[in-house]
């Protein structure tokens, strides 16, 4: 049954406009800056709530609510150090400051990352190597 080109022409103009709004919600959604920004935004909260959960045993963030646990003036966080790994605030009289003799950094070895720099050098040496042959066969 044929209709009439106006109703046509009208269901066109709207099925446009609709997919024109469709792809710019799906270019926002995608756009880099939105993406960096709502994982900014994740981070953030994931940063606050690890904060609000250890930060009192390690003398950051928010102090102790109401009903913490009371550190002695002289120890530990409430003397703006660093507590001992395994030591938080209700840990009892043997919390006791980190000194620098205490912490010691380690080193980890990402073989993920040595086997990818190896293979590189193995492909640009093997690179090198051929471009050699070329050339002493060519001239």
């Amino acid at each position: 049954m044929p209709q009439d080109p106006a109703v046509i022409q009208q269901q066109i103009e709207e099925t446009r406009a609709e997919l024109a709004a469709t792809i710019d919600s799906i270019a926002e959604i995608v756009s880099p800056r939105r993406i960096a920004d709502r994982t900014q935004e994740q981070l953030r909260i994931r940063t606050a709530e690890l904060r609000q959960r250890y930060g009192p045993a390690l003398g950051i963030g928010p102090g102790p609510g109401p009903g913490a646990p009371q550190l002695p003036a002289g120890s530990g966080a409430a003397a703006g150090g660093v507590l001992a790994p395994g030591r938080g605030p209700g840990a009892g009289p043997g919390a006791h400051r980190l000194s620098p003799r205490d912490v010691a950094f380690v080193r980890v070895v990402r073989w993920d990352r040595v086997a990818l720099v190896g293979g590189g050098l193995l492909l640009f040496a093997g690179g090198v190597r051929r471009r050699r042959r070329r050339s002493t066969r060519r001239g």
